[in-house]
Order: structure tokens, then sequence, then C-alpha cells
């Protein structure tokens, strides 16, 4: 990270992954509203949940803890 970098890349990356699980997140809760077929929602929330362990999981690595 440079001293003029207020944020560096690995947050950025955390921080459209979090915008990608939202958006995901959102459609899911469309779906069940549009049809009250929850299987997609839970479908979105488990996808969610795997791209937020493999974000987490980067952005400890990129960062060296």
């Amino acid at each position: 990270m440079n001293s003029t970098d207020t944020v560096d890349d690995a947050t950025w990356m955390l921080v459209l992954s979090i915008l990608v699980i939202a958006v995901l997140v959102g459609v899911g809760l469309l779906q069940v509203y549009l049809s009250g077929d929850y299987g997609s929602f839970f479908r979105s929330i488990g996808i969610g949940l795997l791209l937020l362990l493999f974000s987490v999981g980067f952005y400890r690595k990129w960062h060296g803890t």
C-alpha cells in the first residue's frame, strides 16, 4: 500500500464481493416475493455464504495475517 493510497486492493475486493452478495440476496428476496418459492432464496444465501468465506480468506491471505 502506497502512502497516497487510502484503501488497498484487498479491501476493494472485499467491498466488491460484499456488494455482489447483497445483490445476490436481493435477487433471492425478489424471487421469494414474486413466486413464493423459498428454495431459490436459500440457494442464494448458500452461494452468498460461500462467496463470503472465500472473500474473507483471500482478504486475510493478502494481508498476511
